[in-house]
């Protein structure tokens, strides 16, 4: 059971301490822990309203084009966004990161995130805040495998690069879940020929399989400029020359 404390975050209420309470109370306990649950699970898929709004705003003042490139995904991709046009070049690319999403949020928000900008292929990295949040690698695994349905309803012919999840060091705990996801997802990837996977662990990591020093920010998750060099090698080695083909001439 759970209750707020003064500074009004969530407690675990033991059984012991029901067990004193009055019958009435606790039941009033009870409904107000599945009514302050309801809120926020209601209120969970719209916080990032603002960030959608942002792109809308953009996609209509600077005229974003049809038929590009659209990359999306959580804070790896949003703090890649400054210098993703000239890592991916040639391509005509569409940053729209936002931080703190999961594969959930994408789908929540996919007709204003994906279907209205009518992509010719889409690169996506989501996963890590999945796991980090204590999803396991097959809910993981089902939320791709339903973006990718309903990238499929939208438009068969639109190819999709998956980019693993990253390693780092603040989410090192999680390798073995991280790995079993990419493992998955690698899989589904190999058996569809619209699906490509890219797997930048294995440029993020050193000779014994540890995340590289001097690669992250200080906050041991995201990649610093050197780490997104690396990033960029790896993912630009396996989309560029695919996608340069299908650039306007």
């Amino acid at each position: 059971m759970i209750r707020t404390n003064q500074s009004n975050e969530p407690e675990v209420v033991s059984a012991s301490y029901l067990s004193r309470l009055p019958r009435i109370v606790v039941y009033a306990i009870c409904a107000l822990a599945f009514g302050l649950g309801s809120a926020v699970a209601q209120e969970e898929p719209h916080r990032f309203q603002k960030d959608i709004d942002a792109f809308e705003a953009d996609r209509l003042e600077n005229d974003i084009p049809e038929g590009a490139v659209l990359c999306v995904g959580s804070s790896s991709m949003r703090m890649w966004g400054k210098r993703m046009e000239r890592d991916l070049a040639p391509l005509t690319v569409i940053p729209r990161g936002f931080g703190g999403s999961k594969f959930s949020d994408v789908l929540h928000f996919f007709d204003e995130l994906v279907a209205r900008y009518k992509p010719r292929a889409i690169l996506i990295y989501e996963g890590d805040n999945d796991l980090g949040g204590g999803m396991t690698p097959k809910e993981v695994l089902n939320d791709f495998m339903e973006f990718r349905k309903k990238v499929e309803e939208l438009n068969p012919e639109i190819r999709i690069y998956v980019i693993g999840v990253k390693p780092s060091i603040v989410r090192w705990n999680l390798k073995d879940q991280f790995a079993e996801a990419n493992r998955m997802m690698k899989e589904v990837c190999e058996a569809d020929e619209q699906l490509v996977f890219i797997d930048v662990a294995e440029f993020l990591l050193d000779d014994s399989g540890e995340p590289r020093e001097g690669i992250f920010l200080d906050d041991g998750l995201h990649l610093n400029n050197v780490g997104y060099h690396l990033w960029a090698a790896a993912v630009g080695l396996k989309i560029v020359p695919a996608e340069s083909k299908f650039e306007a001439k």
